[in-house]
């Protein structure tokens, strides 16, 4: 079944159950205003022709129908809510599939870094970019793992490979990567930073003897009043014990009313965390990867979902603070000093594996998006890596964000060796450059690629492409390419595996110096070991062929001109492109320069 049939028809059975939620939560809430008025009107009656006590127990069957329906309603709302959210991201899988994913809101903006060797010119992060077409992470650290495999990833073959083999795992378990998600979007506060939360389940708690010996004093204060009542004490015992709870509420409210509330802000967060940790907890992992993640969880018979369910409660207790009765049961039972006390003896058990838990979602979260690609096309390749030489060799490479009816396909084979790219105007030579590099994030990042068959060697990305002048600082087009090309330069001396990507060099300057310079950047690039493409106009540089022999082979792009008009095929092909079509471009806007 093709991918775009299989969440299609997925798609199609979350709105079903979505409809027929619907129709049940409004069925219970109108049975829950019919139970009221119903039971309102019978009490009355019973009051009315009877007594009050006839009227109480009429009243408490409708009572108790109506608490059962609050409880029931609470459940469909839930559903609903659940095929809600499936349905969108059905949705959402399809979109990416047809190419609509570019009004996805969360496109990885503050992650954009110009100074970063490649993520600006390969488009990683920001609008119409990688990040915004695969991540499905909703939590702060989830989106910042999936940052590092795309921006930062370790150059260790052993980890890239871990990593492949769990997003093949992750690429057979569609309903498990979904439901991730939509545990994820429970609340939007998963998205916080969780930094305050984890330092403050780290810290040490502190609970002195005589914080212990307090918390018991409501009960002594309970039975003292059962003791007056049954006339064996005076009245000032317990009223002078209240009065002790009430100077203990007063002095200890800062101390005790500050560490509740950093747990308390996080109170919605906990919920998705703790429904994320059950789920990945409760899947059959095969590969060692992600079952050492989930062993992870679990401390001898204890699991993080448990623990975080425990947490929940307790910041579910302190929410006791937003009551109108809040000072009354303060005073009365302690009520923040028990829910300090309880908070205490959860740090001091399972604090220090908060952040551990937290990071173990972030990472579920950055394989089940790297998972996205296989789901929508099974098709791609699992790249082969290697740890020696520099080489890509790919057969129908592609660029993974065009739609698949607009994507042209290519193959390579580079050994050791630098690539020419000359071509006309708009016939895909930058287009080319941005496949291969993107492909080869995705390769590191352990991730299928957009080609049939994909092998490549580690390497260094190093890419000049999208260059930018910046007024504030006085620095214009020309000079900060200048800058990123002795960037390139910088770490080609370094003698690490790396490749480059350049696109029309030194476009901000005469054609002489433009050619000279360019000429004299590839020469030093070559003599350092690095490879790479480049893309450009001036066909002197493809004498660098026949000069350097074996380090650099030319390629290119063409053109034709069928019926008045222009076509691309944007197929690549061996050799030195012998057309331009600046001319008739100038000319099919209105630029005549006959």
């Amino acid at each position: 079944m093709s991918a775009q049939r299989l969440l299609s028809q997925r798609l199609e059975r979350y709105k079903q159950l979505e409809r027929r939620q619907k129709r049940s939560f409004d069925l219970i809430s109108n049975l829950r205003l019919v139970v009221v008025i119903a039971g309102i009107a019978a009490a009355a009656m019973a009051g009315y022709t009877g007594t009050i006590r006839q009227a109480v127990y009429t009243g408490l069957p409708f009572l108790l129908v109506f608490i059962y329906l609050i409880y029931k309603h609470r459940q469909v709302e839930d559903r609903l809510n659940t095929a809600g959210r499936m349905a969108k991201i059905n949705q959402d899988y399809l979109d990416r599939l047809n190419g609509d994913w570019v009004q996805f809101t969360d496109q990885g903006l503050e992650f954009a870094d110009f100074d970063h060797p490649y993520s600006n010119d390969l488009n990683i992060f920001g609008p119409k970019s990688l990040f915004q077409w695969l991540s499905i992470a909703q939590t702060y650290l989830g989106r910042q793992q999936l940052q590092q495999l795309l921006a930062h990833p370790p150059r260790d073959i052993d980890a890239i490979l871990a990593r492949q083999r769990a997003v093949k795992e992750l690429a057979g378990r569609l309903d498990f990567c979904q439901g991730l998600e939509c545990r994820g979007l429970i609340t939007p506060e998963a998205g916080r930073n969780p930094e305050k939360l984890v330092a403050y389940a780290g810290e040490r708690p502190n609970l002195g003897k005589l914080i212990k010996v307090i918390r018991w004093l409501p009960i002594l204060t309970a039975a003292s009043w059962a003791l007056y009542f049954g006339q064996v004490i005076s009245l000032q015992i317990p009223v002078i014990l209240l009065l002790l709870q009430g100077l203990i509420v007063l002095f200890t409210y800062k101390s005790v009313g500050a560490p509740l509330h950093r747990v308390y802000s996080f109170q919605k967060s906990l919920q998705s965390y703790r429904n994320m940790l059950e789920l990945i907890e409760q899947e059959p992992w095969e590969t060692t990867y992600l079952s050492s993640l989930q062993a992870e969880l679990f401390e001898k018979s204890e699991s993080a979902s448990k623990a975080m369910q425990q947490l929940e409660r307790i910041s579910g207790s302190i929410d006791m603070n937003r009551s109108m009765f809040y000072l009354i049961i303060n005073v009365g039972l302690l009520w923040d000093m028990q829910c300090f006390v309880r908070l205490a003896a959860w740090k001091s058990r399972y604090g220090n594996r908060v952040g551990r838990w937290l990071d173990i979602i972030g990472t579920m979260e950055a394989l089940c998006s790297l998972a996205v690609i296989a789901h929508i096309h099974p098709d791609w390749a699992y790249p082969e890596i290697q740890d020696q030489g520099q080489r890509i060799t790919a057969r129908g490479l592609g660029h993974p964000l065009l739609h698949p009816e607009k994507c042209v396909h290519n193959d390579i084979d580079i050994d050791n060796y630098s690539c020419i790219v000359t071509g006309s105007n708009m016939s895909g030579k930058s287009t080319w450059l941005r496949s291969i590099g993107i492909n080869l994030v995705l390769a590191y990042a352990g991730a299928p690629v957009c080609a049939e068959r994909f092998t490549c060697s580690l390497m260094d990305i190093y890419t000049s492409m999208e260059i930018q002048d910046d007024l504030i600082e006085g620095v214009s087009t020309f000079y900060a390419e200048l800058k990123r090309i002795n960037m390139i330069l910088e770490h080609s001396c370094r003698g690490e595996p790396m490749i480059y990507l350049i696109d029309e060099i030194f476009r901000g300057t005469n054609s002489l110096d433009r050619i000279t310079g360019a000429q004299v950047v590839l020469r030093q690039l070559s003599q350092n070991g690095a490879i790479g493409l480049i893309s450009t106009h001036d066909f002197e540089l493809c004498d660098l062929e026949k000069e350097l022999g074996a380090t650099f082979k030319n390629y290119h792009f063409q053109e034709q001109y069928v019926k008045g008009g222009i076509e691309f095929d944007y197929k690549l092909r061996p050799g030195r492109c012998n057309t331009s079509n600046a001319r008739y471009l100038m000319k099919m806007v209105g630029i005549d320069i006959s």
